[in-house]
């Protein structure tokens, strides 16, 4: 714990701080986790169950056939791979593209650095929502291409975030620049340096940028809504809001669609969770 030293423990105010931080993730840890249990635990209730009132925590009966069975329904196989593949497309471009004008704009600080920086962060105040339209009209005829209803118009949309260029510039900065001297020295070109030193030193933010990536292009709603109108190519989040709106959706199965979208990013946060607490803690000691 950086910001609460072990000398720290030993003293009053120490333990004073220690037993009102521990105070509040006790209570603020299970108010976050209620709703994810809750959601996941009802999908395996019958919808009179779950709207029962008062409302049952653990089912009554496990009713396991409601995931297979809501699937089979609305067929949502091809939603979740059009998620997929739009999150593993945005990582691979956002990733390599905000990694070289990371790496340029901390290392090599061309003529002109400081305002390109300004202008990447200038972007990040743009509210998203207000770029969806001028997107879609981008899109309608992107080069003498028309990639409305196309996974890429998203991918591209998605893969010019500066919030990553920001996060791994910032951690750029803080590698020694003795280090990436002594590789040049002996000879390393820059793009040796950036994959064979720069790139395993960071693996952290590496982590926190690829999950954030993850999340966002997830969970986004209004761009797959506009840039894919036809409910073949839908993401499983625009998917869920169809199903939701219409009257042939229960309750129970409603909770499916709910777990089984949230699932996925459960498991790439377990898998992420060692390289993100590592990410940061970096930032926090770092300068």
């Amino acid at each position: 714990m950086p910001a609460l030293q072990r000398v720290e423990l030993h003293s009053k105010k120490g333990k004073l701080t220690y037993g009102t931080i521990m105070a509040i993730l006790c209570i603020g840890i299970p108010v976050q986790i209620f709703p994810y249990a809750w959601i996941m635990l009802s999908m395996f209730k019958t919808n009179k169950e779950v709207r029962s009132i008062p409302p049952t925590f653990f089912p009554t009966e496990w009713h396991w056939e409601n995931i297979p069975s809501t699937f089979e329904k609305y067929n949502l196989g091809q939603n979740v791979l059009n998620s997929l593949l739009l999150c593993v497309g945005v990582i691979l471009l956002q990733v390599t593209i905000s990694t070289l004008a990371a790496y340029a704009l901390s290392m090599l600080r061309p003529k002109g650095s400081k305002w390109v920086m300004s202008f990447f962060l200038g972007t990040m105040m743009i509210n998203s929502q207000a770029l969806a339209w001028p997107t879609y009209i981008m899109f309608t005829n992107f080069f003498g291409m028309r990639l409305i209803d196309n996974l890429w118009s998203l991918i591209l949309s998605f893969s010019a975030w500066a919030w990553a260029i920001f996060i791994l510039k910032s951690f750029f900065d803080g590698i020694p620049k003795d280090l990436l001297e002594s590789a040049r020295i002996d000879g390393a070109s820059s793009a040796r340096i950036l994959w064979s030193i720069v790139m395993p030193l960071s693996k952290p933010v590496f982590a926190v940028v690829i999950l954030n990536t993850f999340m966002a292009c997830y969970n986004q709603f209004i761009y797959p809504l506009i840039l894919l109108p036809d409910s073949a190519n839908w993401t499983i989040m625009v998917r869920i809001y169809a199903i939701q709106s219409s009257s042939s959706a229960t309750w129970n199965q409603i909770m499916v669609l709910l777990g089984c979208a949230t699932l996925p990013v459960i498991i790439c946060y377990m898998f992420a969770q060692k390289y993100i607490v590592q990410g940061i803690s970096m930032s926090g000691l770092k300068g």
